[in-house]
């Protein structure tokens, strides 16, 4: 579909050293910005700047307009940059950050705190690798994979400075000024040359450092990750677990992603977003070039968080602040401590509190997210309030990451047959080749089957294909809790009055009943838009599988379902002829709290009809009850019951005030 944005005017947050924080409660500086830009076919882009996640977006200038009605507050953070560029020697930046004399063993001397990260050799063994992997996800401490450089398949040719500036030397990226946080294009060969001739530490006065961030991973580099067979399968992107591998085509969120940078270059403490798990691979580095690592363990997140907040006056979650060593060696809670060298495999537990400080020569790191249903329970309970807190765009669309999973082992229970009963890959061939579950129509069509990265005699390193009778009982316990989870959705974006509401994406009966559906990538067809099923019972109606691509104007949370929306508090010369989910839109978390636009003229709706989402819930929970014992079955849930779901029915609540905010609206106070 078109595109459309309401923003122009972007920015980034500001430095830590320009926010004056009022912690009750702390106010986000995105929290006054116009509406985020927004596509129906496509992901929000994220302000929030990672080391391990999808790309970020850091723009530059404080908006000018706004369209949310002003309420009072307490006092808020500057909404404009700091402007550290200047020719005056005395309004230099100061020195942040210096790794000059780091030592860890030194460090962990120092600080009670300090302690060094576990490590484990790749060379062990495959059964040893997934036993410590079970235990790093167990227990939510950091962990590090060493000596990938030494492991047979190590592809030392690619993995290479020579090699990127043969392949990609003359394109286009863009860099990061880590003094003044502002982002520059330049071509790499230019970027390699300008970060080998300063020094490898910064020194004062020092007006610019570059660092590549949020790259696109080299092609070669990621088919040796998915294909060579070398890494876990368990831990790459869009595994069989990585529930971020479910969305649509058009809901897809890249994460695999790669940095390069000298000595003193960093990434200032943050956590992956929405409590995924970050993996971190060093691939070459120059000079000894090597990275610092400091992280909490998955279970400190609340101590981490209050840290920041009561002792160094800073939100966590807003990701400015640079944590110094001090800072961390005084922190109440076990700071774990690594030198990341070539070959290190850096795994990042989910809510881990980490920070990343390059040393020495250029170095460059290949990162990737995964989304498990444990990370996805995770997020869905205890980040997605804080980012709300916060007014931090959620990027991830975990909700929508639930919904669709829902419907994929829906789907991958009601098609599993028996053994005996399994497809002739003899006749499928090429065809079912995919490095991913959106794009693998032969998974879609066929449960039972997965990829496989292991060695052929004919053709080493290629995928292959491995199928096995699916495992109905995990894959129904699996479900059973994305349906519970998606229960307490439904109860929040559940609103008696639903049929009223008008909605972004409309019923198509006609579609529906020929049992057509929207493809989740790309297919053998000539027609990417929709595919013949080969019944009407193996694919989702198209409104159900039609992506819709929304985000709160005001504290950037994922619109999953139900919103308001005003089509007059817009920026000038916009569309006026503005359909559904084309104007201003708040969450129902948002509305009730008193957030709305400037003619306070809102009105609720809805992303598809209700009734879609409820027969889809009861539809995998059939499928587990046909699986489970009586014990562990569900049952049916009306739409009458669906309050009882619950104890916190938000869009209700919000309906019920927008109702008492209209009828009261002409009133006049005595």
């Amino acid at each position: 579909m078109e595109e459309f944005c309401l923003r122009t005017a972007q920015w980034e947050p500001p430095d830590a050293e320009t926010v004056s924080v009022d912690m009750h409660p702390p106010l986000s500086p995105y929290s006054n910005s116009p509406p985020l830009p927004r596509t129906r076919s496509g992901s929000v882009p994220s302000p929030m700047d990672v080391d391990a996640g999808p790309a970020s977006l850091h723009p530059a200038v404080a908006p000018t307009w706004t369209p949310f009605k002003k309420a009072a507050s307490p006092s808020k953070p500057s909404n404009t940059p700091k402007d550290n560029s200047t020719s005056s020697t005395s309004k230099l930046p100061p020195l942040r950050i210096s790794t000059k004399g780091w030592d860890i063993a030194e460090m962990c001397r120092t600080y009670s705190s300090f302690q060094e990260v576990p490590r484990l050799s790749a060379l062990k063994g495959t059964d040893v690798l997934l036993e410590a992997l079970d235990e790093y996800e167990k227990d939510g401490i950091p962990l590090i994979i060493d000596n990938w450089q030494h492991h047979p398949k190590w592809p030392a040719d690619v993995f290479s400075i020579d090699w990127l500036l043969r392949t990609a030397g003359e394109e286009e990226i863009h860099v990061r000024n880590v003094h003044d946080r502002k982002d520059h294009s330049m071509v790499l060969s230019e970027f390699v040359k300008s970060s080998r001739s300063q020094s490898y530490y910064a020194a004062p006065g020092e007006l610019q450092r570059l660092y590549w961030k949020d790259a696109d991973c080299p092609p070669a580099w990621r088919d040796w990750l998915l294909t060579s067979g070398a890494i876990p399968s368990r831990v790459l992107p869009c595994s069989p677990d990585d529930y971020l591998g479910y969305l649509t085509h058009s809901e897809s969120v890249e994460s695999l992603l790669c940095y390069m940078g000298i000595g003193d270059t960093y990434t200032a403490a943050h956590k992956d977003l929405c409590a995924s798990s970050g993996h971190n691979l060093m691939c070459f580095a120059e000079d000894g070039g090597s990275s610092y690592w400091f992280m909490t363990a998955a279970d400190d997140a609340p101590k981490v968080a209050e840290y920041f907040h009561t002792q160094l006056r800073q939100e966590l979650d807003w990701e400015t602040h640079f944590t110094t060593i001090d800072e961390l060696g005084r922190a109440p809670f076990t700071v774990y401590v690594a030198q990341q060298k070539v070959g290190d495999l850096v795994m990042v537990p989910p809510r881990s509190c980490h920070q990343v400080v390059n040393h020495g020569g250029l170095a460059m790191k290949t990162s990737w997210s995964r989304m498990t249903l444990n990370n996805l329970i995770t997020a869905l309970r205890y980040e997605l309030p804080i980012y709300r807190r916060v007014c931090r765009p959620e990027q991830y669309r975990t909700k929508t990451i639930l919904y669709r999973s829902m419907l994929r082992l829906t789907e991958q229970l009601s098609l599993a047959v028996p053994e005996t009963n399994l497809p002739d890959l003899q006749q499928i061939g090429d065809r079912a080749v995919s490095l991913g579950p959106e794009d693998d129509i032969f998974r879609l069509n066929n449960p039972e089957a997965f990829l496989d990265y292991p060695d052929s005699p004919t053709s080493p390193g290629s995928p292959t294909i491995t199928v096995q009778p699916l495992d109905r009982t995990m894959c129904a316990l699996k479900l059973k809790k994305l349906v519970e989870l998606f229960d307490q959705v439904l109860h929040e974006e559940y609103a008696v009055c639903h049929a009223d509401f008008d909605h972004v994406i409309r019923p198509d009966t006609g579609n529906s009943a020929t049992g057509w559906g929207i493809t989740t990538g790309p297919l053998l067809t000539d027609d990417n838009d929709a595919v013949v099923p080969s019944s009407p019972s193996k694919f989702r109606a198209r409104e159900r599988a039609a992506a819709c691509n929304l985000a709160c104007d005001f504290c950037g949370a994922d619109i999953f379902q139900s919103f308001f929306e005003c089509k007059v508090c817009r920026r000038p010369g916009d569309d006026p002829a503005a359909q559904v989910g084309d104007g201003l839109l708040v969450c129902p978390a948002c509305y009730v709290e008193g957030r709305m636009c400037n003619c306070e003229d809102m009105h609720p709706a809805q992303c598809r009809p209700f009734d879609i989402l409820l027969a889809d819930r009861n539809e995998a929970a059939a499928a587990v009850s046909t699986v489970l014992d009586d014990s562990k079955r569900m049952s049916k849930v009306t739409k009458g019951e669906v309050l009882t779901l619950g104890d916190l029915c938000v869009f209700e609540a919000a309906c019920a005030l927008h109702k008492f905010r209209h009828d009261n609206a002409n009133k006049v106070s005595p």
